[in-house]
């Protein structure tokens, strides 16, 4: 790889705070970048060079939604060059991301939501946990890896908040409803055996698996689908819909398109509007319950 992209990198693990993962899907993008130029010099490409490249990754099959981070990639290694190194020019700043129609991300009702989570009972340390888990989850809005990276030393149970580490390094306060607050405290009795029973010297997360180490967001992933099934859910889940249902949830109640971007971290306002879209699909299902004339009143 070219030592001009190992440097990007670096400075986008060191400087930028980005996170292993994130750092990965740069460096496979702008690799297929380097791969694509054919031994042209990565400083000597213009925005043509940008945009064939987006359209071979078009004729490749690739998703609009790749080939638009796989921009956002190169545009941000070209934004760094220029502001780096005054030799080097930004022909990124020529080039925009590819149309692309927004799906609306999938999300739990309130009831699924409650049935999904009323169905993790038991008095065993994974049932405990994974109620702790999605219960948490849906309370504070929070992405997998920020559960999963939270620390007992950020969880203030008399406050009933958490303070999490979100994309960039940046942290948030995230707060706790009645449910989520019980079933923390009801775990972490179990956590503090297991560790104890297992040897597992303590190490601050709050999650853990049942080897007493760091639950890992794979893992958690693994735990839901599990759960899924075991609740014969037909619907597709992700830690991911956690968030969108409570994001769902809030603007669905009125709450502030500003607050709910505070909430769930998010550094531009328009990624949040989402969520007015599939409020939305409430509304509709709402309206096809009850209309008469309705998917589900025609046959009353």
């Amino acid at each position: 790889m070219d030592a001009r992209i190992g440097d990007y990198l670096d400075y986008l693990r060191a400087v930028r705070g980005l996170s292993p993962r994130t750092i990965e899907v740069y460096r496979r993008d702008l690799a297929q970048y380097e791969l694509y130029l054919e031994g042209k010099d990565i400083d000597a490409a213009d925005a043509g060079d940008i945009r064939t490249f987006a359209g071979t990754l078009v004729m490749e099959k690739h998703a609009s939604s790749s080939v638009n981070r796989a921009l956002s990639a190169v545009r941000g290694f070209y934004r760094y060059r220029a502001r780096f190194h005054a030799s080097a020019v930004n022909p990124g700043r020529e080039v925009e991301n590819i149309p692309m129609g927004r799906p609306l991300p999938s999300f739990l009702f309130e009831d699924e939501t409650k049935a999904f989570l009323d169905g993790i009972s038991g008095d065993g340390f994974r049932d405990v946990r994974d109620r702790a888990l999605f219960e948490t989850m849906y309370s504070t809005g929070s992405r997998v890896s920020e559960l999963c990276g939270a620390q007992i030393s950020r969880l203030n149970l008399g406050s009933a908040m958490i303070r999490v580490k979100g994309k960039g390094s940046k942290e948030r306060m995230v707060f706790l409803c009645d449910s989520a607050l019980a079933a923390l405290k009801r775990y972490l009795p179990y956590r503090a055996a297991l560790m104890r029973r297992l040897g597992v010297e303590e190490h601050g997360w709050i999650f853990v698996n049942a080897k007493g180490l760091p639950l890992s967001s794979r893992g958690a992933e693994k735990i839901l689908e599990r759960r899924r099934l075991e609740a014969g859910l037909l619907k597709h889940l992700t830690p991911h819909t956690f968030r969108h249902s409570f994001a769902t949830h809030l603007v669905a109640a009125g709450a502030d398109m500003r607050v709910v971007q505070e909430m769930l971290g998010h550094s531009s306002i328009s990624t949040t509007q989402v969520y007015a879209h599939v409020d939305m699909e409430r509304l509709r299902r709402v309206y096809e319950q009850a209309h008469p004339h309705g998917s589900k009143g025609k046959g009353k």
